[in-house]
């Protein structure tokens, strides 16, 4: 919502308070999840989302399942996210193929669905419509989603009712 990066913000605490209520203003909700830009935080900025009242981050790109992290505010739920499947850095900085991309995502998938048959599994896709959603793309973005929808079980969902499930879950 702001723009710049957070670590250099001369109070980051407002800078959050801030973005929180311009998203709160103009979607006529309070947002329950954070994703900082670039994925940049401080050794401050969880303590502050938790304060501030956000109950999960999507910036820790260190897992394939949900966990809680402690901070001085209380607890927050990291929600997973993946920068290998992110179509910004394949495409735009390492200049990977869109039939690449495709392929990442369907070896991802595989491996996650075969682990998930023992306990969830969550497979984030970034994608951005100014790069996968352009026409000689888009096809590729259909079927990496036409390949996992043919498999049972498999839930496309957003981040906060991920956070909503593990938090139900506990």
């Amino acid at each position: 919502v702001i723009q710049g990066a957070m670590h250099l913000l001369p109070d980051q605490r407002a800078a959050i308070r801030q973005s929180i209520e311009m998203l709160t203003k103009f979607t006529g909700r309070k947002p329950k999840g954070w994703l900082g830009p670039g994925l940049t935080e401080t050794w401050e900025t969880l303590d502050h989302l938790a304060a501030e009242g956000i109950e999960y981050v999507s910036d820790w790109v260190n897992d394939d399942q949900p966990y809680e992290i402690r901070t001085t505010a209380g607890r927050l739920v990291s929600v997973p996210y993946s920068i290998e499947l992110n179509d910004i850095p394949m495409m735009v900085i390492q200049h990977h193929t869109s039939s690449e991309w495709l392929q990442r995502v369907k070896d991802q998938f595989d491996r996650l669905y075969a682990e998930g048959a023992r306990n969830p599994r969550v497979m984030a896709l970034a994608v951005h419509p100014y790069i996968s959603g352009v026409p000689h793309r888009i096809k590729y973005f259909e079927a990496a989603y036409d390949y996992m929808r043919k498999k049972k079980g498999v839930w496309f969902t957003t981040g906060e009712d991920i956070y909503e499930w593990y938090r139900s879950s506990r």
